[in-house]
């Protein structure tokens, strides 16, 4: 079996391409790391390789172990960031590699969806969205095909109507139908994510067949279910190995046989299902995410908890290295994380066994704000 998968190769070949100087700093970050551990330095002189956009936090669905449904700030009504805002941010973003819109809502319930990709690429090469697909046709479909869009992902947790309205709440014959209407308009490749749990493994032996008859489709990539976030028995919900490994080989052996790329047979196949990073490395490289208040997470799982910067005011600079992100890289670096990355994933990263007493940007929201009135305080330096 390989050891790097040709996909990856091939992703890390066009970062260097398209960003060589973040691309050479993160490495040297990376040495960094190598040789000093814990005394390397908190400051990032490398940019991120990639942001995560959330343009809103509406969705039209309701997946049962979506994250959203269990780390959404119910004080929030729904809400998603002005497009006048948005147009005044997007030049900051110049020097990542990467923009994926996707986040705690669906990016295509955003009426400027398009204009915000044909806008992020005039100042970051690659802009990417994970979609759910439910409104990926008519004039929507039409502009996004317009739009300058490198890639598009559509979640696909089951590969029969049964099994994939259980799980997304809406119909796969027209999630299949909007994307063969997009194919028929652009180019665009488009990838698929497929979420692996005891409900749909089964289902799942079949995506490649299901995926085979639309056009532009490249990529399926496969993840197992993270419940160890919500508190959840893993193995109410995650498969056998012996399962796993039937899904691994019948979806290769398709693969091969259909001429698409998966990540399933890669010898790393996500590490997180089996074993914990030693360094949280997002606040160093990316992922981090800009929300629909233009507040800037550390990570995904953060956004309606930690703030580390305001792109409405500051620029990436003051954010990316200011007093929030340093002290944070700070904790992390001798392994001292704050309570709301214990709360949120201490299982995907090796953490101290008490949280630190730190909690550099954590989010409060004043009670005089009122509910939903999305007004915030952040505590940049500590608090419980």
């Amino acid at each position: 079996m390989a050891l790097i998968s040709l996909d990856r190769v091939r992703r890390i070949g066009r970062t260097i391409r398209q960003s060589p100087r973040t691309s050479f700093l993160c490495a040297c970050k990376k040495v960094e790391f190598g040789l000093l551990g814990k005394h390397a330095s908190p400051r990032a002189y490398n940019h991120p390789v990639g942001i995560d956009i959330e343009l809103t936090n509406i969705c039209n669905l309701q997946c049962p172990w979506c994250d959203t449904q269990h780390y959404a700030d119910k004080e929030v009504k729904k809400r998603e960031i002005p497009w006048e805002i948005y147009q005044q941010i997007v030049p900051k973003l110049k020097g990542i590699n990467r923009v994926i819109f996707c986040g705690g809502g669906e990016t295509l319930t955003y009426k400027h969806a398009p204009e915000a990709v044909a806008l992020t690429k005039q100042y970051v090469p690659t802009v990417l969205m994970h979609s759910n697909g439910v409104l990926l046709r008519g004039e929507r479909a039409d502009k996004l095909a317009a739009s300058g869009l490198d890639g598009l992902r559509i979640s696909i947790d089951g590969a029969d109507k049964e099994t994939f309205h259980q799980v997304r709440g809406t119909s796969l014959a027209k999630i299949i139908e909007n994307m063969k209407y997009f194919s028929s308009r652009c180019a665009t490749p488009i990838s698929t994510v497929s979420v692996i749990s005891k409900l749909n493994w089964r289902s799942l032996l079949m995506v490649p067949d299901l995926l085979r008859q639309v056009e532009n489709v490249r990529q399926l990539y496969f993840q197992p279910v993270e419940v160890g976030f919500l508190g959840w028995e893993g193995e109410s919900y995650h498969v056998s190995g012996e399962d796993l490994r039937e899904l691994r080989e019948t979806v290769l052996d398709k693969c091969q046989r259909y001429g698409l790329e998966t990540n399933i047979g890669d010898p790393d196949f996500d590490p997180l299902f089996f074993k914990p990073f030693k360094l949280c490395e997002y606040p160093f490289f990316g992922y981090i995410t800009l929300n629909y208040e233009g507040f800037v997470a550390p990570c995904c799982r953060l956004t309606n908890v930690a703030h580390m910067g305001d792109l409405k005011e500051q620029t990436f600079e003051e954010v990316w290295n200011g007093e929030a992100f340093t002290q944070l890289r700070a904790l992390m670096l001798k392994g001292d994380y704050p309570s709301y990355c214990h709360s949120r994933c201490n299982y995907r990263v090796e953490m101290n066994a008490q949280p630190s007493s730190q909690t550099p940007g954590r989010l409060k929201r004043p009670a005089a704000a009122g509910a939903g009135e999305g007004l915030l305080a952040i505590e940049q330096l500590q608090g419980a």
